[in-house]
């Protein structure tokens, strides 16, 4: 059986965590945030990735806006 796990755009990581999605690609790009996955130039990130980031610095968040993808 396959399985998918949801995913979140940079605009909606960015609107979640409450930081600008310039910041992210800034942090990305110095190897301070996850860099996620692309996907048909999308770059797409695993909320599990996100949360476990976070954890790793002592902080932790909620992420609500999980979308389960509508083909399922």
């Amino acid at each position: 059986m396959i399985t998918f796990e949801p995913l979140l755009g940079i605009e909606e990581l960015s609107k979640e965590l409450g930081v600008n999605k310039y910041t992210l690609y800034k942090k990305m790009r110095e190897d301070k945030f996850p860099k996620g996955i692309k996907v048909n130039g999308r770059r797409l990130f695993k909320p599990e990735t996100i949360k476990e980031y976070y954890n790793g610095l002592g902080i932790e968040v909620v992420i609500t806006q999980i979308i389960e993808p509508s083909f399922m």
